[in-house]
Protein backbone atom coordinates (compact mmCIF):
# COMPACT_ATOMS: atom_id res chain seq x y z
CA UNK A 1 0.00 0.00 0.00
CA UNK A 2 1.11 3.56 0.33
CA UNK A 3 4.08 2.96 2.32
CA UNK A 4 4.01 -1.06 1.93
CA UNK A 5 6.81 -2.26 0.38
CA UNK A 6 6.80 -5.32 -1.59
CA UNK A 7 8.64 -7.32 2.05
CA UNK A 8 5.54 -7.02 3.60
CA UNK A 9 3.81 -9.43 0.66
CA UNK A 10 7.16 -11.79 1.29
CA UNK A 11 6.26 -12.16 5.07
CA UNK A 12 2.51 -12.90 3.85
CA UNK A 13 3.33 -15.47 1.54
CA UNK A 14 5.88 -16.85 4.23
CA UNK A 15 3.69 -17.30 7.04
CA UNK A 16 1.19 -18.85 4.79
CA UNK A 17 -1.09 -17.29 2.52
CA UNK A 18 -3.50 -20.94 2.20
CA UNK A 19 -4.60 -21.05 5.43
CA UNK A 20 -5.44 -17.97 5.75
CA UNK A 21 -7.62 -17.61 2.49
CA UNK A 22 -9.62 -21.14 4.22
CA UNK A 23 -9.80 -19.30 7.06
CA UNK A 24 -11.36 -16.09 5.18
CA UNK A 25 -13.33 -18.14 2.86
CA UNK A 26 -15.48 -19.08 6.01
CA UNK A 27 -15.88 -15.79 7.77
CA UNK A 28 -16.84 -14.55 4.13
CA UNK A 29 -19.70 -17.02 4.14
CA UNK A 30 -21.17 -16.20 7.36
CA UNK A 31 -20.61 -12.50 6.74
CA UNK A 32 -22.60 -12.51 3.62
CA UNK A 33 -25.76 -13.69 5.25
CA UNK A 34 -25.46 -9.81 6.85
CA UNK A 35 -23.75 -7.84 5.12
CA UNK A 36 -24.48 -8.10 1.02
CA UNK A 37 -21.09 -7.49 -1.34
CA UNK A 38 -21.72 -5.72 -4.79
CA UNK A 39 -19.34 -4.98 -7.23
CA UNK A 40 -19.27 -1.66 -9.58
CA UNK A 41 -19.95 -2.17 -13.81
CA UNK A 42 -17.30 0.17 -14.85
CA UNK A 43 -17.10 1.72 -18.06
CA UNK A 44 -14.61 0.19 -20.54
CA UNK A 45 -11.39 1.11 -20.49
CA UNK A 46 -11.80 3.55 -17.17
CA UNK A 47 -8.74 1.84 -14.88
CA UNK A 48 -10.77 3.18 -11.53
CA UNK A 49 -7.57 3.07 -8.85
CA UNK A 50 -9.95 5.05 -6.24
CA UNK A 51 -8.24 7.05 -4.37
CA UNK A 52 -10.17 9.27 -2.98
CA UNK A 53 -14.39 9.79 -2.70
CA UNK A 54 -16.95 12.24 -1.80
CA UNK A 55 -20.65 12.95 -1.34
CA UNK A 56 -22.43 15.28 -2.96
CA UNK A 57 -26.02 16.73 -2.12
CA UNK A 58 -27.26 15.25 -5.57
CA UNK A 59 -26.23 11.88 -4.07
CA UNK A 60 -23.40 11.31 -6.78
CA UNK A 61 -20.29 10.26 -5.48
CA UNK A 62 -17.35 11.99 -6.57
CA UNK A 63 -14.25 9.84 -6.67
CA UNK A 64 -10.42 10.51 -7.29
CA UNK A 65 -8.52 8.28 -8.94
CA UNK A 66 -4.42 7.63 -8.71
CA UNK A 67 -3.57 9.11 -12.36
CA UNK A 68 -4.84 12.53 -11.72
CA UNK A 69 -8.68 12.23 -12.37
CA UNK A 70 -11.99 12.96 -10.68
CA UNK A 71 -15.14 11.19 -11.90
CA UNK A 72 -18.54 11.31 -10.84
CA UNK A 73 -20.67 8.74 -10.37
CA UNK A 74 -24.44 8.76 -10.51
CA UNK A 75 -26.96 6.00 -9.76
CA UNK A 76 -24.78 4.52 -7.05
CA UNK A 77 -27.59 2.41 -5.54
CA UNK A 78 -27.21 0.03 -8.48
CA UNK A 79 -23.73 -1.00 -9.17
CA UNK A 80 -24.20 -2.66 -12.50
CA UNK A 81 -25.75 0.36 -13.95
CA UNK A 82 -24.31 3.47 -11.99
CA UNK A 83 -23.28 5.95 -14.61
CA UNK A 84 -19.54 7.31 -14.74
CA UNK A 85 -18.65 11.06 -16.12
CA UNK A 86 -15.67 13.03 -15.80
CA UNK A 87 -15.37 15.93 -13.78
CA UNK A 88 -11.41 17.33 -13.32
CA UNK A 89 -7.86 15.56 -14.65
CA UNK A 90 -4.41 17.17 -14.83
CA UNK A 91 -3.99 16.36 -10.92
CA UNK A 92 -0.57 15.08 -9.58
CA UNK A 93 -1.68 11.63 -7.68
CA UNK A 94 -4.74 13.15 -5.49
CA UNK A 95 -5.28 11.09 -2.28
CA UNK A 96 -8.60 12.30 -0.89
CA UNK A 97 -11.02 14.16 -1.37
CA UNK A 98 -13.82 16.26 0.40
CA UNK A 99 -17.12 18.05 -0.27
CA UNK A 100 -17.26 21.24 1.45
CA UNK A 101 -19.41 24.32 1.49
CA UNK A 102 -20.46 23.63 -2.48
CA UNK A 103 -17.15 22.22 -3.98
CA UNK A 104 -14.68 19.55 -3.69
CA UNK A 105 -11.09 19.81 -2.26
CA UNK A 106 -8.09 17.47 -2.46
CA UNK A 107 -4.54 16.92 -1.39
CA UNK A 108 -2.46 16.68 -4.70
CA UNK A 109 1.59 15.98 -3.78
CA UNK A 110 2.10 19.82 -3.44
CA UNK A 111 -0.68 21.60 -2.29
CA UNK A 112 -4.52 21.57 -1.34
CA UNK A 113 -6.81 22.05 -3.97
CA UNK A 114 -10.01 23.48 -4.49
CA UNK A 115 -12.02 22.09 -7.78
CA UNK A 116 -15.03 24.36 -9.19
CA UNK A 117 -17.23 23.90 -12.01
CA UNK A 118 -17.87 27.86 -12.69
CA UNK A 119 -20.05 27.71 -16.26
CA UNK A 120 -22.01 24.98 -14.86
CA UNK A 121 -21.35 22.44 -17.95
CA UNK A 122 -20.36 19.41 -15.61
CA UNK A 123 -16.64 19.90 -15.52
CA UNK A 124 -14.29 21.38 -13.22
CA UNK A 125 -12.94 24.59 -15.10
CA UNK A 126 -11.49 26.64 -11.28
CA UNK A 127 -8.51 24.59 -9.82
CA UNK A 128 -7.49 26.88 -7.04
CA UNK A 129 -4.76 26.44 -4.73
CA UNK A 130 -5.75 27.18 -1.14
CA UNK A 131 -2.85 25.60 0.95
CA UNK A 132 1.14 24.69 0.31
CA UNK A 133 4.13 24.78 2.24
CA UNK A 134 5.48 21.39 2.75
CA UNK A 135 8.50 19.49 1.25
CA UNK A 136 8.55 17.78 -2.12
CA UNK A 137 11.65 16.55 -3.03
CA UNK A 138 10.45 14.05 -5.65
CA UNK A 139 10.74 11.11 -3.65
CA UNK A 140 7.90 8.66 -4.86
CA UNK A 141 6.98 8.01 -1.24
CA UNK A 142 6.41 11.60 -0.17
CA UNK A 143 2.68 11.07 -0.67
CA UNK A 144 -0.37 13.68 0.69
CA UNK A 145 -3.61 12.69 2.10
CA UNK A 146 -6.58 14.11 2.79
CA UNK A 147 -8.36 16.63 3.42
CA UNK A 148 -11.11 15.72 5.93
CA UNK A 149 -12.93 18.91 7.29
CA UNK A 150 -14.01 19.17 10.64
CA UNK A 151 -16.65 21.41 12.17
CA UNK A 152 -15.18 24.81 11.91
CA UNK A 153 -14.24 24.14 8.29
CA UNK A 154 -10.34 23.99 8.57
CA UNK A 155 -9.01 21.24 6.14
CA UNK A 156 -6.84 18.51 7.96
CA UNK A 157 -4.14 16.66 5.77
CA UNK A 158 -1.27 14.37 6.65
CA UNK A 159 2.26 13.66 5.14
CA UNK A 160 4.23 10.64 4.84
CA UNK A 161 7.90 10.81 5.71
CA UNK A 162 10.61 10.20 3.15
CA UNK A 163 11.42 7.02 3.52
CA UNK A 164 14.60 6.03 2.81
CA UNK A 165 15.42 9.18 1.44
CA UNK A 166 18.37 9.51 3.60
CA UNK A 167 19.49 13.58 4.20
CA UNK A 168 16.68 15.69 3.48
CA UNK A 169 17.46 18.94 1.25
CA UNK A 170 17.18 22.31 3.45
CA UNK A 171 14.06 23.65 2.04
CA UNK A 172 12.14 20.15 2.57
CA UNK A 173 9.42 20.65 5.46
CA UNK A 174 6.80 18.77 7.56
CA UNK A 175 7.20 15.32 6.27
CA UNK A 176 5.99 12.95 8.95
CA UNK A 177 3.71 15.99 10.04
CA UNK A 178 -0.34 16.15 9.91
CA UNK A 179 -1.40 20.36 9.15
CA UNK A 180 -4.68 22.25 9.18
CA UNK A 181 -5.78 24.52 6.60
CA UNK A 182 -7.98 27.10 7.21
CA UNK A 183 -9.60 27.81 3.37
CA UNK A 184 -8.08 31.40 3.18
CA UNK A 185 -4.36 29.88 3.24
CA UNK A 186 -3.14 29.70 6.35
CA UNK A 187 -1.23 26.39 7.34
CA UNK A 188 -0.13 25.11 10.50
CA UNK A 189 1.80 22.05 11.81
CA UNK A 190 -0.22 19.62 14.29
CA UNK A 191 1.22 16.59 15.29
CA UNK A 192 4.46 14.88 14.19
CA UNK A 193 5.86 11.31 13.99
CA UNK A 194 3.95 9.30 11.16
CA UNK A 195 5.59 7.35 8.63
CA UNK A 196 2.88 6.60 6.51
CA UNK A 197 -0.44 7.78 7.83
CA UNK A 198 -2.74 7.20 4.24
CA UNK A 199 -6.28 7.72 6.36
CA UNK A 200 -8.11 10.30 7.89
CA UNK A 201 -11.48 10.45 9.32
CA UNK A 202 -13.31 12.79 12.41
CA UNK A 203 -15.97 11.06 14.46
CA UNK A 204 -19.20 12.33 15.67
CA UNK A 205 -17.17 14.22 18.69
CA UNK A 206 -15.15 16.12 15.73
CA UNK A 207 -11.85 14.54 16.76
CA UNK A 208 -9.57 13.74 13.92
CA UNK A 209 -7.77 10.09 13.26
CA UNK A 210 -5.23 8.73 11.07
CA UNK A 211 -4.12 5.28 11.00
CA UNK A 212 -0.39 4.58 10.22
CA UNK A 213 1.25 1.79 8.52
CA UNK A 214 3.75 -1.03 10.36
CA UNK A 215 7.59 0.20 9.80
CA UNK A 216 10.58 1.47 11.19
CA UNK A 217 9.26 2.70 14.32
CA UNK A 218 6.22 1.23 13.95
CA UNK A 219 6.03 -2.29 14.99
CA UNK A 220 2.32 -2.93 13.83
CA UNK A 221 -0.54 -0.80 12.11
CA UNK A 222 -2.36 1.82 14.50
CA UNK A 223 -5.25 4.52 14.82
CA UNK A 224 -3.50 7.60 15.91
CA UNK A 225 -5.64 10.69 18.18
CA UNK A 226 -4.59 13.76 15.89
CA UNK A 227 -4.01 16.70 18.25
CA UNK A 228 -1.60 19.43 18.23
CA UNK A 229 1.65 18.54 20.40
CA UNK A 230 1.94 15.26 19.67
CA UNK A 231 4.85 12.79 18.56
CA UNK A 232 4.01 9.67 16.79
CA UNK A 233 6.68 7.81 17.15
CA UNK A 234 8.93 7.86 13.95
CA UNK A 235 12.03 9.80 14.24
CA UNK A 236 12.64 11.56 10.26
CA UNK A 237 9.70 13.91 11.84
CA UNK A 238 12.02 15.08 14.37
CA UNK A 239 14.20 16.83 11.87
CA UNK A 240 11.45 19.54 11.91
CA UNK A 241 10.46 20.03 14.80
CA UNK A 242 12.45 22.92 15.09
CA UNK A 243 11.11 25.39 12.56
CA UNK A 244 9.21 28.00 13.42
CA UNK A 245 5.13 26.38 14.06
CA UNK A 246 6.07 23.14 15.72
CA UNK A 247 3.97 22.02 18.08
CA UNK A 248 6.63 20.03 20.02
CA UNK A 249 10.51 18.62 20.13
CA UNK A 250 12.19 15.99 21.62
CA UNK A 251 15.74 16.94 22.23
CA UNK A 252 17.39 13.86 23.08
CA UNK A 253 18.24 10.73 20.88
CA UNK A 254 15.08 8.34 20.68
CA UNK A 255 15.47 5.34 23.15
CA UNK A 256 15.55 2.33 21.53
CA UNK A 257 15.24 -1.89 23.01
CA UNK A 258 12.02 -0.16 25.37
CA UNK A 259 8.56 -1.26 24.75
CA UNK A 260 6.35 1.00 23.34
CA UNK A 261 5.00 1.57 26.97
CA UNK A 262 8.46 2.10 28.32
CA UNK A 263 8.94 4.75 25.51
CA UNK A 264 5.61 6.44 26.14
CA UNK A 265 7.25 7.23 29.49
CA UNK A 266 10.61 8.01 28.31
CA UNK A 267 9.18 10.34 25.78
CA UNK A 268 7.17 13.66 27.38
CA UNK A 269 5.79 14.00 23.45
CA UNK A 270 5.20 10.99 22.56
CA UNK A 271 1.41 9.22 22.76
CA UNK A 272 0.40 6.13 22.41
CA UNK A 273 -1.63 5.06 19.26
CA UNK A 274 -5.55 4.66 20.84
CA UNK A 275 -5.90 1.38 19.00
CA UNK A 276 -2.94 -0.94 17.47
CA UNK A 277 -4.10 -3.47 15.17
CA UNK A 278 -1.88 -6.82 16.17
CA UNK A 279 -0.23 -7.79 12.49
CA UNK A 280 -2.04 -10.39 10.17
CA UNK A 281 -4.60 -10.81 12.96
CA UNK A 282 -6.08 -7.48 11.97
CA UNK A 283 -4.85 -6.68 8.60
CA UNK A 284 -0.67 -5.21 7.50
CA UNK A 285 -1.53 -2.13 6.18
CA UNK A 286 -4.31 -0.01 7.89
CA UNK A 287 -6.10 2.49 5.20
CA UNK A 288 -9.06 4.69 5.05
CA UNK A 289 -11.04 6.20 8.80
CA UNK A 290 -14.64 6.61 8.25
CA UNK A 291 -16.93 7.01 10.95
CA UNK A 292 -21.10 5.57 10.98
CA UNK A 293 -23.04 9.09 10.33
CA UNK A 294 -25.80 6.83 9.21
CA UNK A 295 -27.92 6.85 12.02
CA UNK A 296 -29.07 3.36 12.14
CA UNK A 297 -29.37 2.68 8.20
CA UNK A 298 -26.15 0.32 8.47
CA UNK A 299 -26.90 -1.08 11.44
CA UNK A 300 -26.03 -1.30 15.08
CA UNK A 301 -22.75 -0.13 14.95
CA UNK A 302 -24.30 3.76 14.91
CA UNK A 303 -20.75 6.20 15.36
CA UNK A 304 -18.14 3.65 15.25
CA UNK A 305 -15.53 3.69 12.94
CA UNK A 306 -14.53 1.77 9.95
CA UNK A 307 -11.45 1.63 8.86
CA UNK A 308 -10.41 -0.35 5.51
CA UNK A 309 -7.60 -2.86 5.02
CA UNK A 310 -4.99 -2.61 1.99
CA UNK A 311 -2.96 -6.32 1.79
CA UNK A 312 -6.03 -8.70 3.17
CA UNK A 313 -8.59 -6.63 1.34
CA UNK A 314 -11.53 -6.25 4.08
CA UNK A 315 -12.77 -3.49 6.55
CA UNK A 316 -12.90 -3.73 10.03
CA UNK A 317 -14.43 -1.98 13.50
CA UNK A 318 -13.33 0.45 15.78
CA UNK A 319 -14.93 1.70 18.67
CA UNK A 320 -13.23 4.30 20.89
CA UNK A 321 -13.89 5.38 24.09
CA UNK A 322 -12.56 8.17 26.37
CA UNK A 323 -11.02 7.53 29.61
CA UNK A 324 -9.22 9.90 31.88
CA UNK A 325 -9.27 12.39 28.60
CA UNK A 326 -7.95 10.18 26.16
CA UNK A 327 -9.22 7.85 23.35
CA UNK A 328 -8.64 4.11 23.41
CA UNK A 329 -10.84 1.70 22.16
CA UNK A 330 -11.37 -2.21 20.71
CA UNK A 331 -11.25 -3.13 17.04
CA UNK A 332 -12.84 -6.21 15.36
CA UNK A 333 -12.90 -7.81 11.39
CA UNK A 334 -15.98 -6.56 10.14
CA UNK A 335 -16.32 -7.66 6.70
CA UNK A 336 -13.67 -9.77 4.31
CA UNK A 337 -13.45 -11.02 1.00
CA UNK A 338 -13.21 -8.06 -1.09
CA UNK A 339 -11.89 -8.11 -4.73
CA UNK A 340 -8.77 -5.32 -3.99
CA UNK A 341 -7.01 -3.60 -1.61
CA UNK A 342 -8.85 -0.81 0.52
CA UNK A 343 -7.98 2.65 -0.10
CA UNK A 344 -11.00 4.53 0.46
CA UNK A 345 -14.60 4.00 2.30
CA UNK A 346 -17.66 6.82 2.03
CA UNK A 347 -21.62 6.45 2.24
CA UNK A 348 -24.81 6.14 -0.28
CA UNK A 349 -26.75 8.18 1.01
CA UNK A 350 -29.12 5.19 1.75
CA UNK A 351 -26.64 4.16 4.20
CA UNK A 352 -24.42 2.01 1.82
CA UNK A 353 -20.51 1.55 2.47
CA UNK A 354 -18.90 2.30 -0.68
CA UNK A 355 -15.37 1.02 -1.02
CA UNK A 356 -12.82 2.44 -3.33
CA UNK A 357 -10.03 -0.23 -3.83
CA UNK A 358 -6.22 0.01 -5.60
CA UNK A 359 -3.27 -2.02 -4.97
CA UNK A 360 -1.24 0.53 -6.63
CA UNK A 361 1.24 -2.35 -7.95
CA UNK A 362 1.80 -3.78 -4.62
CA UNK A 363 -0.46 -7.37 -4.52
CA UNK A 364 -2.91 -7.54 -2.14
CA UNK A 365 -5.90 -10.50 -1.71
CA UNK A 366 -8.68 -10.61 -4.24
CA UNK A 367 -9.36 -11.02 -8.25
CA UNK A 368 -8.63 -7.48 -9.59
CA UNK A 369 -6.13 -4.71 -8.75
CA UNK A 370 -9.08 -2.00 -8.60
CA UNK A 371 -12.33 -1.55 -8.24
CA UNK A 372 -15.78 -0.34 -6.39
CA UNK A 373 -17.94 -2.25 -4.35
CA UNK A 374 -21.16 -1.65 -2.20
CA UNK A 375 -21.87 -3.36 1.27
CA UNK A 376 -24.96 -3.15 2.02
CA UNK A 377 -27.25 -4.52 5.34
CA UNK A 378 -29.58 -7.59 4.58
CA UNK A 379 -31.73 -6.83 7.04
CA UNK A 380 -30.90 -9.52 9.41
CA UNK A 381 -29.16 -8.92 12.99
CA UNK A 382 -25.94 -10.14 13.61
CA UNK A 383 -24.97 -11.59 16.92
CA UNK A 384 -21.38 -9.28 17.47
CA UNK A 385 -19.58 -7.55 20.40
CA UNK A 386 -21.49 -4.17 19.52
CA UNK A 387 -19.23 -2.23 22.49
CA UNK A 388 -16.50 -3.22 24.78
CA UNK A 389 -15.89 -0.57 27.68
CA UNK A 390 -12.82 -0.75 30.16
CA UNK A 391 -13.76 -0.95 33.58
CA UNK A 392 -11.42 -0.68 36.99
CA UNK A 393 -11.15 -4.05 36.92
CA UNK A 394 -12.05 -5.73 33.71
CA UNK A 395 -14.08 -5.11 31.08
CA UNK A 396 -17.65 -4.21 29.95
CA UNK A 397 -19.29 -6.42 26.85
CA UNK A 398 -22.28 -5.10 25.63
CA UNK A 399 -23.89 -7.31 22.56
CA UNK A 400 -26.05 -6.91 19.64
CA UNK A 401 -28.89 -9.71 20.26
CA UNK A 402 -28.71 -11.92 24.14
CA UNK A 403 -26.12 -13.72 24.99
CA UNK A 404 -27.11 -17.23 25.82
CA UNK A 405 -27.22 -17.04 30.00
CA UNK A 406 -25.16 -20.48 30.68
CA UNK A 407 -22.86 -19.68 27.91
CA UNK A 408 -21.93 -16.27 29.39
CA UNK A 409 -21.29 -17.53 33.26
CA UNK A 410 -18.77 -20.12 32.33
CA UNK A 411 -16.05 -18.95 32.44
CA UNK A 412 -14.15 -21.21 30.24
CA UNK A 413 -15.83 -19.80 27.35
CA UNK A 414 -12.93 -16.84 27.91
CA UNK A 415 -9.82 -16.69 26.97
CA UNK A 416 -7.69 -13.65 27.16
CA UNK A 417 -3.94 -12.29 26.90
CA UNK A 418 -2.20 -9.34 26.83
CA UNK A 419 0.82 -8.03 24.90
CA UNK A 420 2.82 -4.92 24.06
CA UNK A 421 5.40 -4.47 21.41
CA UNK A 422 8.79 -3.35 21.01
CA UNK A 423 9.77 0.97 20.63
CA UNK A 424 12.73 0.65 17.91
CA UNK A 425 14.01 1.65 14.25
CA UNK A 426 13.98 -1.44 13.17
CA UNK A 427 11.12 -2.85 10.44
CA UNK A 428 8.15 -3.78 12.24
CA UNK A 429 7.70 -5.67 15.48
CA UNK A 430 6.55 -8.76 17.30
CA UNK A 431 3.75 -9.36 20.62
CA UNK A 432 6.28 -9.21 23.35
CA UNK A 433 5.70 -9.67 27.48
CA UNK A 434 2.84 -12.04 26.83
CA UNK A 435 0.44 -12.99 29.73
CA UNK A 436 -2.65 -14.70 29.69
CA UNK A 437 -5.79 -13.08 32.90
CA UNK A 438 -7.04 -14.90 35.49
CA UNK A 439 -11.08 -14.14 35.02
CA UNK A 440 -12.33 -13.68 38.93
CA UNK A 441 -15.81 -13.39 37.80
CA UNK A 442 -18.57 -13.02 34.85
CA UNK A 443 -21.79 -10.91 35.70
CA UNK A 444 -25.05 -10.88 33.64
CA UNK A 445 -27.57 -8.14 33.43
CA UNK A 446 -31.25 -9.10 33.35
CA UNK A 447 -31.74 -8.90 29.23
CA UNK A 448 -28.98 -11.07 28.76
CA UNK A 449 -27.23 -7.90 26.46
CA UNK A 450 -24.54 -7.62 28.43
CA UNK A 451 -21.83 -9.07 30.77
CA UNK A 452 -18.91 -7.14 32.74
CA UNK A 453 -15.40 -9.56 33.33
CA UNK A 454 -13.82 -8.97 36.21
CA UNK A 455 -9.95 -9.62 35.60
CA UNK A 456 -6.95 -10.14 37.55
CA UNK A 457 -3.60 -8.94 35.52
CA UNK A 458 -4.84 -5.78 33.49
CA UNK A 459 -1.84 -3.66 32.41
CA UNK A 460 -1.77 -0.12 31.10
CA UNK A 461 -0.50 0.65 27.98
CA UNK A 462 -1.24 -2.95 26.87
CA UNK A 463 -3.18 -4.39 23.84
CA UNK A 464 -5.80 -7.29 25.47
CA UNK A 465 -7.12 -9.70 23.32
CA UNK A 466 -10.15 -11.88 23.43
CA UNK A 467 -10.86 -15.17 22.05
CA UNK A 468 -14.89 -16.18 22.61
CA UNK A 469 -15.44 -18.55 20.10
CA UNK A 470 -17.22 -20.95 22.36
CA UNK A 471 -19.47 -18.23 23.30
CA UNK A 472 -23.07 -18.19 22.10
CA UNK A 473 -26.53 -16.17 21.53
CA UNK A 474 -29.63 -17.09 22.79
CA UNK A 475 -30.38 -18.55 19.80
CA UNK A 476 -27.63 -20.70 19.79
CA UNK A 477 -25.83 -18.75 17.35
CA UNK A 478 -22.10 -18.12 17.38
CA UNK A 479 -20.21 -14.73 18.10
CA UNK A 480 -20.02 -13.93 13.89
CA UNK A 481 -16.36 -11.82 14.99
CA UNK A 482 -15.55 -13.59 18.04
CA UNK A 483 -11.81 -11.69 18.58
CA UNK A 484 -11.62 -8.43 19.73
CA UNK A 485 -8.25 -6.48 20.92
CA UNK A 486 -8.47 -3.43 23.17
CA UNK A 487 -6.11 -1.06 23.19
CA UNK A 488 -5.82 -0.37 27.07
CA UNK A 489 -4.17 2.95 27.68
CA UNK A 490 -5.75 4.26 30.65
CA UNK A 491 -7.58 1.97 33.32
CA UNK A 492 -10.64 3.70 34.50
CA UNK A 493 -10.46 4.65 38.37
Amino acid sequence: MYGSPMRKLTRFVLFGVAGLQCFESLAVERESDYYRLETFTLPAGLKLEVSGMARLPTGEIAIAIRKGEVWLVDNVEDPKNARFRMFASGLHEPLGLAYYDGDLYTVQRTELTRLRDTNRDGRADGYKTIARGWGVTGNYHEYAYGPVFDSRGNAWLTLNCSIGKGTQPADNQWRGWSMRASLDGRLEPVSGGFRSPSGLGINLEDAVFATDQQGNWFPTCCLIHVRPGVFHGHADALAFSNLPGATFTVDEALPENLTVVEAAQSIEAYELPAVWFPYRKMGMSATDVLCDTTKGKFGPFSGQLFVGEFTQSFVSRVYLEKVKGSYQGVCFRFREGLQSAVLRLGWTAKGALLVGQTNRGWNSLGSRSFGLQKISPTGKLPFEIRRMEALSDGFRLTFTTPVEASSALNLQNYSIVSYTYPYHSSYGGNEIDKKSLEIEAVRLDAEGLSIELKLVGLRRGYVHEFDLSTLVSAEGKPLLHPQAYYTLNQIPD
